[in-house]
């Protein structure tokens, strides 16, 4: 019975007190998984990635009657109300969602105790899988379906967003806790008490989690691998703790994992467009689903081999309780051993029997026949002899005993005693049924057993098979006794391999216990084989005397084939069956090795196939899959022997021309893009176009750094693609498109290092009155980026980059919550206007937008400081979401700028759409403006705009005072440029502004004094 489940048995007022006593029980233990779910394994905010709270209620209402069931559902719903309205839900949202999880909860409950009313879902592989679908896969899709139903109804979201992902959590978090739960018990518990044990399951559970964080964190292998410490977990602890063990690693993964933005390993890293949170959890859980079978398994093995050992006991002590007397008797007829049995049959105490002939306690009348029995046994002149005696008890009785006698031999074959058995004959008929028993219980268990079984005596010779060994060896005991058991056992190293030493022959050279060498093949006599470990063990007598050895096997075939198939799956990709990234790197490595050793020189190229989405949009996955599969073959049937070829993901492949030269190798792409340009692709009546484009790098002494290789055959393949589809480029440092484009990823690379190590600073600019160059009007806050030297970096250096590759929200981030949360309050004190500028990504994201709504809420500075420049070119291409916010800012009270305005003079057509309190003439413009007539015509007309629509105008790039008087003839309201000032750190202009508070302050304070 579980320790946390009370024994529904008990009646009255005690079964009463004990309900209560789970109800309580049942809703601490549910409000801590709830809290646990909801707080810690959410992805984003969202629904938990995996579900305990309805395991636990399964277990409680599977232990108890079903009288007893509406006091623990309510305990139930009221917990999961009051958590969810907790957690911030709407009472009849969260009573509405706890239903359906109660429909889940009751319908795994009725089938367990309706299938499982007596417990033992772990007796058999059968019977788990059979708990498993009643449990974990049947009853939440009842839940998921109600639940995503309801869901779907509140957010508007897609059913198929949603339902997968509820209904994995349910099911992984009911297959992960109640078997957990239901194997709780008071001995399990107690079994922990014990130091030594409690220690051990300490050990190999911090062996397992230090093994899977190398896998993960250190080797960046695949989630599969993370099975093989579990299983080895499983192989050594009972089926309690490794379901603890299991459960615990479970917990940590998704604790460490779940939730992460990046990560070096991609089998953990997110995938964008993905609900990577369910994704990664079923990923977890799958390499989990193995452990959990060998822990079962091994559970049942454990509980068979206990009978065995249990059936074995049993016989023993049915010899040493028999009625049938034993003795050892020298071989000149002198008693040395007699049993309990036999003193108790002749009434003599064992010593008394010690030394005298066995012709002392014959019947003076069966004496000759006796003596002449004995001597021509001893001398081999007969074989062992049976026959009924009369014997002389102690007080003179005389007893019929029936006798049967051996000689026991040595190495030697010689004799060295007898061993003779006397049997009470008015006990024969009880006796004679306790054998027949026993002997059926041990044949039993011999032939039930899984493992195979052959005896041998000292000379090798077989004197036992069981049935399994019979079936694998493909030879019947008949056939196979006596012979030596090297004809009837061959084992090879592997199937192809040399032949072994049997492990009978070692075990009986060394007199102790041999193991047979791992990756032994059995070679049955019927042209069957099998992967087998095998051990031998010797027989002894109690004076160490060997008898012959024991050998046992067992057929490991399907475990073994499950770690090819592993590795298999590890390594190769399971559309195509061409090897995957991670064995194309060891490849890649190798060959990186051999440039490093013997100066060569290979090439490695990626593929990647012009108008494969066309054709997988238009004509559907399974044409994508066949067109792969079909692109596969044809790869491996161009290249030569020594290249290597691999599917990198996607569309992609990647080729590896060992001892080849870039130039070689564009020849050859070429071929083969000519190649499968020809290749039509028919589908359904159809018949599609192939291309592909390919980048190509040169392994060499000089260029022998695996992550540079593949980064620049992909930066080469992307400028192929993109420059005219069908093409190859070469990689060449400084020289290429391709290197071009490869120093925008490592900028952009820089960047994201930026962003995480807070490496951006921000300066500001004056922006002063036409008219008075000296009056500050407010400042223009400028970003820059600093380097691993200290060294800082200009925008036109990395904003490039930073937009092609999608970071300038992150950077907008950055400067808003720097300027208007970290130092809002230096700047309040500060007291200038300031202006920020935003990307068309920010434009264009209605998150972003409502995070510096909400910050512009709760900010400090008066938003009449504060200012936004926005782009010509985003306010065009971000026009319903652009006008949208900028309406929004300015209600609140900020004021808006376009910046870069007069670019094509476009412009002029949305000014009507949009109310903007500056616009910024572009300085391409204004540089000229004092000897370019078009240039003063422009900036005229854009400042006579500007004005009709209410708004100030701002000129860009002045640089001298001639420029400034023009503008200023003109009327432009504001100027910038490094006549007015040049950029400064913001930390400067703070520290300025401060000084001069402080300074006004004393000047008070004197003031107030005098």
């Amino acid at each position: 019975m579980s320790v946390f489940l009370p024994d529904y048995r008990q009646e009255g007022r005690e079964s009463r007190l004990r309900l209560w006593v789970s109800a309580l029980l049942l809703a601490v233990l549910s409000t801590v998984f709830v809290v646990i779910c909801k707080q810690l394994l959410s992805f984003n905010g969202g629904s938990a990635v995996i579900w305990l709270a309805d395991a636990v209620a399964i277990a409680f209402l599977y232990r108890h009657r079903l009288r007893d069931w509406p006091v623990l559902i309510g305990t139930f719903f009221a917990v999961n109300v009051l958590a969810g309205l907790s957690m911030g839900f709407e009472g009849g949202v969260a009573a509405i969602y706890t239903l359906a999880g109660l429909a889940e909860v009751l319908l795994a409950a009725w089938l367990l105790q309706r299938y499982f009313p007596a417990g033992g879902y772990f007796d058999s592989l059968e019977r788990w899988a059979g708990f498993t679908l009643i449990t974990a896969l049947l009853p939440p899709l009842t839940s998921a379906s109600i639940g995503t139903a309801i869901a779907v109804v509140r957010t508007g979201l897609e059913y198929s967003a949603i339902f997968p992902a509820w209904y994995l959590a349910d099911a992984a978090g009911i297959l992960v806790l109640l078997p957990l739960v239901l194997n709780c018990t008071v001995d399990s518990f107690k079994a922990l008490l014990d130091r030594a044990l409690l220690g051990r399951l300490l050990i190999i559970t911090t062996v397992a989690i230090v093994a899977i964080y190398l896998i993960l964190e250190v080797a960046l292998l695949p989630f599969v691998f993370v099975a093989l410490p579990l299983i080895w977990v499983a192989t050594r602890l009972p089926l309690f703790q490794t379901l603890a063990v299991i459960f615990s690693v479970i917990l940590l993964l998704a604790l460490k994992y779940i939730g992460i933005e990046g990560h070096a390993n991609p089998s953990i890293a997110p995938v964008s467009g993905q609900q990577t949170g369910s994704l990664l959890m079923l990923v977890i859980f799958a390499s989990a689903i193995p452990a959990y079978a060998m822990a079962v398994y091994t559970n049942v093995e454990r509980n068979r081999n206990a009978r065995i050992v249990e059936m074995e006991s049993s016989f023993r002590a049915a010899v040493e309780q028999s009625r049938i007397g034993m003795l050892l008797i020298s071989l000149d007829g002198f008693i040395l051993r007699a049993n309990q049995s036999f003193c108790h049959f002749l009434r003599y105490e064992e010593r008394e029997l010690i030394g005298k002939s066995i012709f002392d306690i014959t019947f003076a009348e069966d004496h000759p026949a006796s003596r002449a029995l004995w001597l021509a046994f001893t001398k081999g002149k007969r074989e062992s002899p049976q026959l009924e005696n009369r014997y002389m008890r102690k007080d003179g009785e005389v007893v019929w005993g029936f006798l049967s006698c051996c000689l026991a031999r040595g190495v030697d074959g010689e004799p060295l005693y007898s061993l003779v058995q006397v049997e009470d004959v008015d006990w024969r008929k009880r006796s004679e049924s306790s054998l027949l028993e026993t002997k059926e219980r041990l044949q039993v268990t011999l032939s039930s057993i899984a493992d195979a079984v052959i005896a041998t005596d000292v000379n090798q010779r077989v004197n036992f098979m069981n049935p399994v060994a019979e079936q694998m060896t493909g030879v019947a005991l008949q056939q196979a006794s006596g012979q030596p058991v090297d004809t009837i056992f061959h084992i090879t190293q592997g199937r192809e391999g040399k032949p072994l030493a049997n492990p009978v022959a070692e075990c009986l050279q060394l007199g102790e216990a041999v193991r047979g060498t791992e990756g032994a093949v059995l070679h049955s006599r019927d042209g069957r084989t099998y992967d087998i470990k095998n051990s031998a063990s010797p027989l002894k007598t109690n004076r160490s005397q060997m008898l012959g050895a024991v050998m046992v096997f067992q057929d490991v075939s399907e475990s073994r084939q499950l770690i090819r198939q592993l590795s298999y799956k590890a390594s190769h990709d399971d559309l195509t069956g061409l090897p995957n990234r991670d064995a194309f790197k060891r490849e890649l490595l190798q060959a990186i090795e051999s440039a490093r050793e013997n100066d060569e020189n290979h090439a490695l190229a990626y593929i990647d196939l012009d108008r494969f989405k066309v054709i997988n949009d238009s004509a559907g996955h399974l044409a994508g899959d066949a067109l792969l599969k079909k692109i596969s073959k044809y790869l491996r049937a161009l290249l030569r022997t020594s290249d290597s070829v691999a599917r990198l993901g996607g569309d992609e492949f990647g080729l590896l021309f060992r001892n080849c030269s870039k130039e070689q190798a564009k020849i050859r792409c070429e071929q083969l893009i000519r190649q499968i340009v020809t290749l039509r692709f028919p589908w359904n009546e159809r018949v599609y176009d192939v291309g592909a484009s390919i980048g190509i790098t040169e392994i060499s002494v000089r260029n022998d750094r695996l992550g540079d290789l593949l980064s620049q055959a992909d930066v080469a393949c992307y400028s192929a693609k993109h420059a005219s589809r069908g093409t190859v480029m070469i990689y060449e440092m400084e020289q290429s498109a391709a290197a071009e484009q490869h120093r925008e990823i490592i900028m952009a690379s820089a960047i994201r290092e930026a962003l995480d190590e807070s490496r951006l600073t921000l300066c500001v600019q004056p922006i002063a009155d036409t008219c008075n160059v000296g009056e500050v009007n407010h400042y223009e806050m400028l970003v820059r980026m600093v380097d691993d030297y200290g060294k800082l970096i200009l925008p036109a250096a990395f904003i490039p980059a930073a937009e092609r590759y999608g970071l300038m929200l992150q950077v907008d981030r950055w400067v808003v919550d720097e300027v208007l949360i970290r130092r809002a309050e230096q700047i309040y004190a500060a007291g200038f206007s300031f202006s920020l500028n935003l990307s068309a990504e920010a434009l264009g994201d209605s998150e972003f937008q409502a995070h510096v709504i909400k910050v512009l809420e709760q900010v400090s500075i008066p938003l009449s400081r504060i200012s936004f420049e926005i782009t010509e070119t985003a306010m065009v291409n971000q026009m319903e979401s652009a006008s949208h916010f900028v309406a929004t800012l300015r209600r609140m009270g900020c004021k808006v700028a376009l910046d870069d305005f007069g670019n094509g003079l476009s412009s002029f057509n949305y000014l009507k759409a949009f109310s903007i309190d500056f616009i910024k003439i572009d300085g391409s413009f204004v540089r000229q403006v004092e000897s370019n007539f078009v240039d003063l015509i422009i900036v005229e007309s854009i400042h006579q705009v500007a004005h009709r629509l209410g708004a100030k105008t701002i000129a860009e790039y002045v640089e001298d005072a001639a420029t400034a008087a023009r503008l200023r003839s003109i009327g432009v309201d504001l100027i910038q440029g490094y006549h007015i000032g040049r950029p400064q750190p913001l930390e400067k202009l703070l520290q300025a502004g401060s000084e001069s508070t402080e300074e006004i302050s004393s000047k008070s304070e004197i003031l107030l004094l005098g």
